[in-house]
């Protein structure tokens, strides 16, 4: 099997550490030639060894944050979402390539 090429362009943070070391971490990576992305998954101590994770675009990133935001709203007053709505949504802006947030 082939090595892969990655390059961890910028670190962000732990978010924990398991018994054996390794850290699950958020990331921002190259893999191979592609655009880089946030990437959320574990890595061994020395960051040659990686477990599968997640990678992630700057508009996913977006509603990911907006999702736990109101997840952890509804944690703090009890309230639940009993509708069969998501919370959030992303809408794209045709003059730029970012997701815009916005509530339902």
């Amino acid at each position: 099997m082939a090595d892969l090429k990655y390059e961890i362009l910028e670190k962000f943070g732990v978010l924990s550490t398991s018994k054996s070391g390794w850290n699950l971490e958020l990331n921002f990576v190259q893999w191979g030639d592609s655009v880089p992305k946030f990437d959320l998954r574990s890595w061994s101590p020395d960051h040659k060894k990686m477990g599968k994770g997640l990678t992630l675009t700057h508009d996913d990133l977006v509603a990911l944050n907006g999702l736990t935001d109101q997840i952890l709203v509804t944690e703090q007053t009890g309230s639940v979402n009993k509708s069969a709505e998501p919370l959030v949504a992303v809408d794209q802006d045709s003059d730029d390539d970012f997701g815009v947030l916005r509530r339902l």
